[in-house]
């Protein structure tokens, strides 16, 4: 029987939570998977973990690289995946029981190429404790059917690991191996969204995010944000060729308004977790501004949203009035 899924775990240095991720991967009842192990260089116990695991189980296949980042991981597995479908998990995350089934089950009853699910967050506090973040869940919904705009509106941030992928609609699709600091999710979701539109949202919880105070997605180093800051443009390069391929004229603006809004509180949240020194800061804002000046549209006013969301208004208004360290303040950690 052909394969099923092919799940990519890109794995750097992960000796310690390794085997919790793979774990979850393999509980899953679905028949006929691989599990792709994606060994981007470690340098701890990793290399001789993920061999261990191959060696305990046929659905096991490890893959090795030189460090080259996350990206460069992913891209590796895509290429090796034999699966119909495709899904992603870090190496220090968990699918929840029944994660994978539901997600499939989705996929054959809607024709779907990608199905996203909610996700529980975890952040980890000083004293090395974990406490789940709180976010909205949205409503089920089908982006050619609810439309583009619902359809982000209600599955919230656009990351791979709660998602599965049809392989073949990927047409090679790769991560923007440049990103090393974050935001290649968000910017594959939505060049994948630029090319179909058979995109469905669940609101059920299928996977566990640990935020880590090392993790990649936290900024806490020069070299992060000037990262990240790299990245803003090639973020709102996908974003609006997203938009101009999912909207009509008639919606193109409000929902151009909301994207950037989304870049903005984006910002400032990263900002602010990381405790950005102010040059940093600076530079920051004056890259998203250059980037966002290079597309037609209404300047960003933060009443077209008032009522949307307090938080984005918030952001978007001190954003306006070039008074983005207040955020800091007025939202808190």
């Amino acid at each position: 029987m052909a394969t099923q899924i092919s799940i990519v775990i890109p794995i750097y240095n992960a000796a310690a939570t390794l085997r919790a991720a793979v774990e979850s991967v393999l509980a899953q009842d679905v028949p006929d998977m691989e599990l792709l192990l994606v060994d981007d260089g470690s340098t701890d116990a990793t290399a001789v973990l993920c061999h261990a695991l191959s060696e305990q189980d046929r659905r096991v296949r490890v893959l090795t690289q030189k460090n080259a980042g996350i990206c460069a991981a992913r891209n590796r597995g895509i290429e090796a995946a034999a699966g119909e479908y495709i899904a992603f998990c870090d190496d220090d995350d968990e699918f929840l029981p029944g994660a994978l089934p539901l997600l499939l089950e989705a996929a054959r009853k809607t024709g779907a190429d990608v199905v996203r699910a909610d996700y529980e967050l975890l952040r980890e506090r000083a004293d090395g404790r974990f406490q789940e973040q709180q976010h909205p869940c949205g409503e089920s919904c089908r982006l050619w059917k609810d439309g583009y705009e619902a359809f982000l509106q209600n599955c919230g941030p656009q990351f791979v690991w709660n998602a599965l992928y049809r392989r073949a609609a990927l047409k090679g699709l790769k991560f923007d191996e440049r990103c090393r600091y974050g935001l290649e999710d968000f910017i594959f979701n939505m060049m994948l969204y630029a090319a179909t539109d058979r995109a469905v949202y669940l609101p059920q919880v299928v996977y566990r995010h640990f935020e880590r105070r090392q993790s990649t997605s936290v900024c806490r180093s020069a070299q992060a944000f000037q990262g990240r800051i790299q990245a803003l443009g090639p973020w709102m390069a996908a974003e609006y060729a997203a938009l101009q391929a999912r909207c009509t004229a008639q919606v193109q603006e409000r929902v151009w308004t909301l994207r950037r809004t989304e870049a903005v509180t984006f910002l400032m949240h990263q900002l602010r977790d990381g405790r950005a020194p102010a040059a940093l800061r600076r530079r920051a804002w004056r890259t998203l501004r250059a980037v966002l000046a290079r597309y037609p549209g209404r300047p960003l006013d933060f009443l077209r949203i008032a009522g949307q969301n307090k938080k984005k208004t918030a952001a978007l208004l001190l954003y306006q009035l070039h008074m983005q360290r207040l955020y800091d303040v007025l939202s808190g950690q």
